[in-house]
């Protein structure tokens, strides 16, 4: 079981991420729609993974974001509705998973995703 924490700032989206989580019996470190929110909570305990977007709701901070928290050991799954997701990413091992994510889909990349 993996903790996990959300980085969405589409409010049903993130509520969508956030059942099928824990409907594929994971724990949810929390829900945030800014990178910041999210930096600033994960201070105290670092989740085990990160369901991140790419635009947030303090702009494009997705990607950096996500490098932040890789050099934690935090291993990062990118959604988006775009395809251009490649665009800041280059240096950042993630896995990339389109919008929306259904609790089957979210159960096996937790599973599977390969340690940071």
């Amino acid at each position: 079981m993996s903790t996990v924490l959300i980085c969405e700032d589409d409010p049903l989206l993130a509520l969508d991420l956030a059942q099928n989580v824990e409907n594929a019996g994971h724990r949810l470190h929390g829900v945030y729609s800014s990178a910041e929110a999210a930096l600033s909570e994960s201070k105290a305990a670092m989740p085990d993974t990160a369901i991140i977007d790419l635009a947030l709701a303090d702009g494009e901070t997705g990607a950096m974001l996500a490098r932040t928290l890789q050099l934690s050991g935090v291993r990062v799954i990118i959604v988006s509705g775009h395809s251009n997701v490649n665009a800041g990413l280059d240096s950042v091992p993630h896995t990339f998973a389109s919008k929306p994510l259904t609790s089957e889909l979210v159960d096996l990349l937790l599973q599977t995703l390969p340690s940071s």
